[in-house]
C-alpha cells in the first residue's frame, strides 16, 4: 500500500514515498481545482429547498434572547452546542435558506484540505488527492454542508483530531498532544457522537506494540480531552434524551441505510449502483492490508490501516451495544464514520494494479458521486416554506389554524416570520390536543379551519378524530398536498 513520507524511527519498517510520486507544485494545482469543484456543489441549489424542522430548530435556537439561548444550551440542547454558537452571530448576514446554510457550507469546504493533510499523512500525495476528489463530491459531505445543522462542523472536527492523533503516535510531542486533546474535545460540542471518535483512535493502539505507545503524550492528550470535554460530558448526562424517542431498534435495514448514506447520500436508484462500487474498493482495502508485524516489530502502515478501520467499525459497534440499552443507531448520527471510508474507498481504488481498471474505478466513483449530488438537489425533506407560503396567501385573520402535531405548530409559524407578508395580521395557530379536546372551543366559530396534519397518515385514528369533529360544523376541501404535509381548507357550513 502507498505510504506518505515519515521521519525514520528505530524499528520502523514502513515505506517512505508513494509509488506514483506526485510532483508538490502540480498537486497544489489539483487540490486548488478539487477545492474549487467541491466549493461549487456546495453552493449550488443552497437556498432551493424549504428548510426542515430540525433547521428551522436551529434558527429558532440560535435567534433565541441571550438568557435564553444558553439556558436552553445548557438544560435542553446541548447536542450541536457549537453550530448555535457559531450560527448566533452569523444570522446578522440574514435569515434566508441560502444566508443561513452557507454557514455550514465553509467547514465543508474546509475539510476538503483537511482530508488531504489526513490522507497524505497515511498514504501519501496520490492517495491524498484522490481522498479529496471522492469527498469534495461525496452526496453525504454536500448534503451535510447544505443543511443549517452541525453535521459538516462535525465532519470537519473527525478528520482534524484525527489527524493530530496521527501525528501524536509518529512524531510524540506535548504539543501535538494538547492540539489533538482540544480537537477531539471540540468536536465532542459539533455533536454528541463525536464523543465515538476518540474511542475509535484508542482501539488502534492495540495495533501497535506496547513500547511504541507514547504513554506520555497520549496522557496528556486524554487529560486535555477531559477538561476541554466536561460540559458537555455533563450535559450528555444531565440533559433529558426524549427527542430521541423516535429513533427506531437497530436492524439490518437501517445498517444498509447507513452503508448507502456514506457511499451516496441515499440508497435509492443510482445510490444502490454506487454503494455495491464502495463495498468492492473497501473489499480491496482490506485485500491488501499490510501483514501484521511479528512481536516487537513496528510497521506505521498496518497501524494506519487499522485507525481506518477502527475509524469505520468501532463508532457502529459502540452505537450498537449502546441501542441494546435505547436505541440511538441512526445513519445521520454516524456520519463521523464517512472520513475513514472516503479514506478507505481511495485506498482501495490505488490498489489496483491495472491501470485502466483503476482508472474505471475512479471515473465509476466520480460519475456516480456527481449523479448522486445532483439527485441530492431535488431532494426536499419537508416542505414547510410551502405551507407556510399558502396559509400566508389563503387563510385570513380570522381564521383558524389547527395543527395535529405540537412540531406542525413550532415549523410553520415560524416560518411564517421569516417569509414575506408573513407579519401581517394572520390566524391564530391551534394545536390539536386529543387528551382534552379543547381545540374544538378555540376553534370557536371561525369561518374557516386550516388542518396541518404532520406526521400524519390520513386515515389514522387520531386525525379521523379530528377530522370527524370538523365536519360536525365544517365542510371540507380537497386536501393539498405538500413534502411530508398535508393541508385541507374546512369551510363553515352555511
Amino acid at each position: 500500500m502507498p505510504s506518505g513520507t515519515t521521519a525514520a524511527r528505530p524499528g520502523n519498517t514502513e515505506a517512505s514515498t508513494d509509488t506514483d510520486f506526485v510532483p508538490i507544485r502540480r498537486a497544489s494545482a489539483w487540490l486548488v481545482a478539487i477545492m474549487t469543484m467541491g466549493t461549487v456543489l456546495r453552493l449550488v441549489a443552497l437556498g432551493h429547498r424549504s428548510f426542515w424542522l430540525d433547521e428551522i430548530a436551529s434558527a429558532y435556537i440560535s435567534a433565541s434572547p441571550r438568557p435564553v439561548f444558553w439556558t436552553v444550551l445548557w438544560h435542553n440542547e446541548g447536542n450541536m452546542a457549537l453550530y448555535y454558537v457559531l450560527l448566533r452571530p452569523w444570522l446578522h448576514f440574514g435569515t434566508s435558506e441560502f444566508s443561513i446554510r452557507l454557514l455550514s457550507v465553509i467547514p465543508g469546504v474546509l475539510s476538503i484540505p483537511a482530508i488531504y493533510a489526513l490522507g497524505k499523512r497515511l498514504f501519501g500525495e496520490s492517495t491524498a488527492l484522490l481522498a479529496a476528489a471522492f469527498f469534495a463530491i461525496n452526496a453525504c459531505a454536500v448534503m451535510s454542508s447544505q443543511e443549517a445543522r452541525g453535521y459538516s462542523l462535525l465532519v470537519l472536527g473527525v478528520i482534524v483530531s484525527t489527524y493530530f492523533f496521527v501525528r501524536l503516535i509518529e512524531q510524540p510531542t506535548y504539543a501535538v498532544a494538547c492540539g489533538y486533546g482540544l480537537a477531539a474535545g471540540l468536536t465532542l460540542y459539533c455533536h454528541y457522537f463525536g464523543a465515538l471518535v476518540p474511542i475509535a483512535c484508542a482501539v488502534s493502539l492495540f495495533a501497535l506494540p506496547t513500547a511504541r505507545r507514547p504513554w506520555r503524550q497520549l496522557a496528556v492528550a486524554a487529560l486535555v480531552l477531559l477538561v476541554v470535554s466536561a460540559p458537555v460530558l455533563w450535559m450528555i448526562h444531565t440533559q433529558d434524551v426524549g427527542h430521541l424517542a423516535w429513533v427506531q431498534p437497530s436492524s439490518l435495514l437501517e445498517l444498509y441505510h447507513l452503508a448507502a448514506y456514506l457511499a451516496a447520500g441515499s440508497g435509492k436508484a443510482v445510490g444502490a449502483v454506487f454503494l455495491a462500487l464502495n463495498l468492492a474498493l473497501l473489499a480491496l482495502f482490506l485485500t491488501r492490508l499490510p501483514s501484521q508485524p511479528r512481536d516487537g516489530e513496528v510497521d506505521l502502515r498496518y497501524w494506519r490501516s487499522v485507525l481506518l478501520m477502527s475509524g469505520l467499525v468501532s463508532p457502529i459497534v459502540a452505537t450498537l451495544l449502546i441501542s441494546l440499552i435505547r436505541p440511538v443507531f441512526h445513519h445521520r448520527f454516524l456520519i463521523v464514520c464517512l472520513p475513514a471510508w472516503v479514506l478507505m474507498t481511495a485506498a482501495g481504488a490505488t490498489e489496483i494494479r491495472s491501470r485502466r481498471w483503476r482508472t474505471a474505478a475512479i471515473v465509476g466513483v466520480c460519475l456516480l458521486s456527481l449523479a448522486s449530488v445532483i439527485i441530492s438537489y431535488t431532494r426536499v425533506k419537508e416542505d414547510w416554506r410551502g405551507v407556510a407560503r399558502y396559509l400566508i396567501a389563503q387563510a385570513h385573520p380570522e381564521d383558524r389554524v389547527l395543527y395535529y402535531q405540537a412540531d406542525g405548530y413550532f415549523a410553520a409559524e415560524n416560518y411564517r416570520g421569516w417569509l414575506q407578508r408573513g407579519g401581517a395580521p394572520h390566524p391564530q395557530g391551534v394545536i390539536a390536543d386529543m387528551a382534552n379536546q379543547d381545540w374544538e372551543r378555540q376553534i370557536d366559530h371561525a369561518p374557516r379551519v386550516w388542518l396541518v396534519l404532520y406526521r400524519a397518515q390520513p386515515r389514522d385514528p387520531a386525525s379521523q378524530t379530528i377530522d370527524a369533529g370538523l365536519r360536525n360544523r365544517y365542510i371540507p376541501e380537497p386536501p393539498l398536498t405538500f413534502r411530508a404535509v398535508t393541508v385541507t381548507e374546512y369551510r363553515a357550513k352555511d
